[in-house]
């Protein structure tokens, strides 16, 4: 019969993955982690293997997380304008909160490129492709309900706001203040008026 364990792993993950957040993946180590967890280096391993499986477990959850955050605002949103604006807005949120480390998982560790394997590379690619498809989805609704005009150029415009986003998190990282990211954000949405 299995052991009961003595720890909850989601909390546990919780914790690993805002490490990384905070820290970043070279200059976590395995101290960092039991330290931020509570747990032996035994526990964790047993748990969730080695660093690098740590953090394809953290990236994994950290990108769950802000898919079905950009997806409840989504949901909420009246308009194609709405939604953009509010999705733009949640990235500046992502650094400035007092919830949040700063920034985003994923571009900052695709920045630290020396961690990626195969594997984290294709889960970032893999947000990155989910957020395109997002965009062109609000794009293309903003256009069925007539709010953007029918020759409205969807695909490169959510390219746009795509990099707007990775790019605002980049400034902030670099001590850009939140209301001159969000006078970015005012511009950027500014590509729904052609």
């Amino acid at each position: 019969m299995a052991r009961n364990k003595q720890f909850d792993e989601q909390q546990a993950l919780q914790a690993v993955m805002r490490l990384f957040w905070t820290k970043g993946y070279g200059a976590t180590s395995m101290q960092d982690m039991e330290a931020a967890t509570g747990l032996t280096r035994t526990s964790l391993y047993n748990a969730f293997g080695n660093k690098n499986r740590l953090f394809k477990q953290a990236l994994g959850l950290y990108i769950t997380l802000v898919q079905e955050k950009f997806q409840r605002i989504v949901e909420q949103a009246p308009t194609a304008r709405a939604a953009i604006s509010s999705l733009l807005e949640a990235v500046i949120d992502l650094h400035f909160s007092k919830d949040s480390p700063g920034g985003c998982l994923v571009v900052l560790s695709v920045m630290e490129s020396s961690q990626h394997d195969t594997e984290t590379m294709a889960m970032a690619e893999a947000m990155f492709q989910a957020e395109q498809r997002m965009l062109v989805a609000i794009l293309e609704k903003g256009k069925k309900q007539g709010e953007l005009a029918a020759d409205f150029p969807v695909e490169g415009t959510a390219t746009t706001f795509a990099a707007a986003a990775s790019g605002m998190v980049v400034l902030a990282k670099a001590g850009v203040p939140a209301a001159t990211l969000s006078e970015m954000v005012r511009t950027t949405v500014r590509l729904l008026d052609r």
